[in-house]
Order: structure tokens, then C-alpha cells, then sequence
């Protein structure tokens, strides 16, 4: 995936050698925060124009906004395992959501049944993730939010993939459900052996769907956000952290607290949407899906600007690292609405889908002294680069390189050094039968074998396939694909026939 020319986009740059700094106080602290299927144009610092988001436009402002930022996949799982791997989902192990739960084993949460057993298919344990890598070089970890690396008692579950704190939901399913029975906990300094589920005592009390619904108060986006300020209390200038914050806004189901930030886009999103909910999937329904999703991302935007005073107040601001972006394009769950929200309709496609709406995404990065304030870049990258991109920010030199895709985008980062870029890169799910792949201004999409092609430059919708027009640079486009997929039973997917 890595090519070598003298010049050009495949052209490999020289990176400068970043030596592991002198002391543990000079290394960066990094925290990534990673929301939940929020589409490229759902921010205002991105165009979005029914509502706005000031703090995460301040963190933009004070940093840089990416445009060409490409999620590893275009659903939840294979994303995160493309950035916790450093891998591509041609791959990486995790390629799709593939759930571990039997409607027959329950376990009784007050009147409400529940799965015993949760979780999604596990990473690869002998393949080193960042938070193993983070921690082994010293720093303390935390992941908030959502794992979707490993069902319940699998192999791959946080306690056993080097998090110290964890606080959030292990099943990507179960984070469907916005007021659930049970979170799930590891704390590593609490004396917490294994990962444990905390019952919702409140919420239990009444029931999962209809009306009752409604009486339950313990709102997971809130518990979680404020055992993330927790632990980042405890943090100090001494011991580097790695906190990785995959808040689940603005994610259905459609439904958060009657507060002032509901009540503040009641009635004035027009015309409105309803929602009859889908109890098989847990989303309970909603009669304003409109107010419901500006109201999750001004809430979210909320959290970011409290995590940000937060490391103000505590004095860790000017040595934190801090990245806001979403694990992929936006969706039409749970009542949502995208074509209202993304007026301009910049890109073709949603989530599950390998166009551009279904993976390229915000990316914003604050780092006080080494990115340049009120900075944008074009530069295309994806989610696989990061790990290599914040090995180097932390000087960590010991990771598995011969076994990932990715390349560091420090220098485009920072301005300092020459950029590697790469000749292309690659996307796949097998859910949709797609693929994608980018070289330079071109785009190949593939669906059910089938490939479209499509010159980014001037046609960044993918309107006009030009497949039957460039037959030649197709075929080599193709050849690619061939070379990057490796087989996996567990995700199949149909590769274009080779010329």
C-alpha cells in the first residue's frame, strides 16, 4: 500500500527520526475523542447550518480542521479496530458488527429481560492495539464510551487489552438503548479483576420500551461523560495519559433528557419528524427526531467544551493532544434525518456505504505549540494512520510496524519534516458487498463485484462513473484491490473480477 516514486501523490517522503523524549513530562498527553455516526457536514465549523456548535468550532479554531479524513470503515466495529490496529479492513480481523448474543440466554433486570452474554467479535489477540502499546510505553489509558473489540468473557475485553479505567458499553448493541439496564466497568485502581456490569438502578425499575419508558432517568451519554471528567481529574503533569473518549452521540435511538437543551429546538426544526421506533433494534420512538438529533450534538458539543475547561483548569491543556472526530458517516436510524441535516449534500452516500457520505468525516486536532491555530489540510489519510501518527507524537519507537497499513501524519500535523504519503487507500464491508479505494483525485467503488470510478477533483458526489471511459487505469485500480484484500470467512465480500 506503501509506494515509492521520486515524486507525485504515491511519492514516499523522508520521515525525520523522533527520538523518545528525555522525560515522561515532555511527552504528550493524547486524548481522542470519537463520537458516534456523525456525518461530515453535521458541524457548524463543517457548514452545518440548522444549529451551531461553539466549542468544537473553538477547538478548531485553536487547531486543525482535516477535510480529507477518512474513517477505516464506513460502520462502528471495523472502524475502531482500523484505529486501534493501525490496520485496513482488508486486514484487519474485525471487518463488520458481528453480534455474540442468544435471545435465549437472559439474565432479569427487574421486569426487563436482558442478554447475558454481549459483545461483538474480538480483535486479534496477537496483534498489539494502541492502549497495549500506550501503556507498555508508561502512559496511563482510559477509554470512555463504547468498546465493540470483544464480547463479554472473550479474550479481547479491556481489562486484557491494556486500559486501565474503562466505563461505558462492551456491546455496540446494547449502546442502542440511550437509558440501558447496565453499563459496564473496569478500574484497574478500584481493584476490579475482570470487567463487571454496574446495574442502572433507576432505569431498571421500568420497562425498556412503550411509555414507561420515559421514567427512567439515568442517561447513559451523561454517566459516561462524567466518569470521563473523573478520571481525568486524577490525572496530572507527571505520567502521560492516552484517553480514548468513544462517546456514542448522536447515535439512535433518538432520546435524551427533557432539559434545556431539548426544549431549546422544540418546535422550531420544521417540519418536524416522527418516529415509531423498532423495538427489535431498541430504538423507542420519538415525535420530534429532528429536535431530539440537534439537541444529542449541542449536548455533545457541550461535553467537548467541558473536557476543554477541564484540561484548562487542571494545567494539562498546552501538553494535551486533543482530536475530535466520528467513527463514520451519518445514518437513517432510530428516526434520524440526514438528508434535512446535510443540506448542502456535499457526498453521495451513509453509513454502510464506502462513497464518501459513508466514510470521510470531521477530523479536528488541537495540540497548543505544535499545530498551527486556525490551520485546515486536504491531506488525505485514514483512521489505520493514527497509530503510527501518535507513536510518534509520544516518541514510541517499540510497535509492531511490519504488520500495520498505516503511515504517520505528524509532519502534515506540525509542518515539520516531509510527509509519507501513501499510493492508496482502502476500505471494504462486506454488509453492503462494497469496497472502496482511493488513489489521488480518483475513487473506485465496488458493489457486488461491480466497479464505478469516480474523479474526486471535480465530482466529489460520485455522480458521473467513469469506469467505461478510463478502462485502463480501472483495471490497475482493480489489480490494487486484489492485492490489498486478504481473505476472511467471517466478512465476505465480492472482488471485481481481475482483467
Amino acid at each position: 500500500m506503501k509506494q515509492e516514486h521520486a515524486l507525485g501523490y504515491g511519492a514516499t517522503l523522508l520521515l525525520p527520526f523522533l527520538a523518545l523524549p528525555s522525560s515522561a513530562q515532555q511527552r504528550p498527553n493524547i486524548l481522542y475523542i470519537m463520537c458516534d455516526d456523525m456525518g461530515y457536514g453535521d458541524l457548524s465549523c463543517y457548514g452545518q447550518q440548522h444549529f451551531r456548535t461553539p466549542n468544537i468550532d473553538r477547538l478548531a479554531s485553536e487547531g486543525m480542521l482535516m477535510t480529507s479524513a477518512y474513517a477505516g470503515s464506513p460502520v462502528s466495529a471495523p472502524s475502531r479496530a482500523c484505529f486501534m490496529t493501525g490496520q485496513h479492513a482488508g486486514h484487519t480481523h474485525v471487518r463488520g458488527n458481528r453480534e455474540y448474543w442468544h435471545k435465549a440466554n437472559t439474565v432479569m433486570y427487574g421486569a426487563n429481560a436482558d442478554y447475558a452474554v454481549v459483545g461483538q467479535e474480538p480483535y486479534d489477540t496477537a496483534h498489539a492495539i494502541l492502549p497495549e502499546i500506550f501503556k507498555a510505553a508508561g502512559y496511563r489509558t482510559g477509554l470512555f464510551g463504547k468498546w465493540a473489540g470483544g464480547y463479554e468473557g472473550s479474550p479481547s475485553t479491556p481489562d486484557k487489552r491494556g486500559i486501565d479505567e474503562f466505563y461505558g458499553y462492551i456491546c455496540q448493541f446494547q449502546a442502542h438503548l440511550y437509558f440501558p439496564n447496565f453499563l459496564n466497568r473496569f478500574s484497574r485502581s478500584a481493584g476490579d479483576t475482570a470487567v463487571v456490569r454496574e446495574v442502572l438502578e433507576q432505569n431498571i425499575q421500568h420497562a425498556m420500551f412503550g411509555t414507561d419508558y420515559d421514567n427512567r432517568t439515568q442517561y447513559s451519554a451523561d454517566l459516561i461523560h462524567q466518569r470521563a471528567l473523573y478520571w481525568l481529574r486524577q490525572q496530572d503533569a507527571h505520567t502521560p495519559f492516552f484517553g480514548i473518549f468513544t462517546y456514542t452521540l448522536p447515535h439512535a435511538e433518538l432520546r435524551q433528557p427533557d432539559d434545556s437543551l431539548l426544549q431549546a429546538f422544540r418546535g422550531h426544526l420544521l417540519p418536524e419528524r416522527s418516529y415509531r421506533g423498532d423495538n427489535p433494534s431498541r430504538y423507542n420512538p420519538t415525535p420530534e427526531a429532528h429536535a431530539q438529533f440537534a439537541a444529542m450534538i449541542t449536548r455533545l458539543d457541550k461535553q467537548v467544551g467541558e473536557i476543554m475547561h477541564l484540561l484548562e483548569e487542571c494545567g494539562l491543556a498546552d501538553n494535551t493532544v486533543l482530536i475530535f472526530t466520528s467513527d463514520n458517516g451519518p445514518h437513517e436510524e432510530g428516526g434520524a434525518d440526514p438528508a434535512y441535516f446535510n443540506h448542502d449534500g456535499k457526498f453521495r452516500g451513509l453509513k454502510r456505504s464506502t462513497h464518501e457520505g459513508g466514510i470521510r468525516i470531521p477530523f479536528i486536532v488541537r495540540w497548543p505549540s505544535h499545530v498551527c491555530p486556525g490551520s485546515k489540510s486536504d491531506f488525505p489519510f485514514a483512521f489505520y494512520d493514527l497509530l503510527p501518527t501518535f507513536c510518534d507524537m509520544a516518541g514510541i519507537t517499540d510497535y509492531p510496524k511490519q504488520d500495520i497499513d498505516g503511515l504517520s501524519i505528524l509532519p502534515t500535523l506540525t509542518g515539520k519534516g516531509r510527509q509519507q504519503r501513501h499510493d492508496h487507500l482502502y476500505w471494504e464491508f462486506h454488509e453492503t458487498d462494497m469496497l472502496g479505494l482511493r488513489r489521488g483525485k480518483w475513487k473506485l467503488v465496488v458493489k457486488h463485484g461491480t466497479p464505478s470510478l469516480y474523479n474526486l477533483a471535480n465530482d466529489p458526489h460520485e455522480d458521473r462513473d467513469l469506469a467505461d471511459r478510463y478502462p485502463r487505469l480501472v483495471r490497475r485500480l482493480v489489480r490494487k484491490i486484489h492485492e490489498e484484500h486478504t481473505n476472511n470467512p467471517l466478512f465476505p465480500v465480492t472482488l471485481p473480477p481481475l482483467p
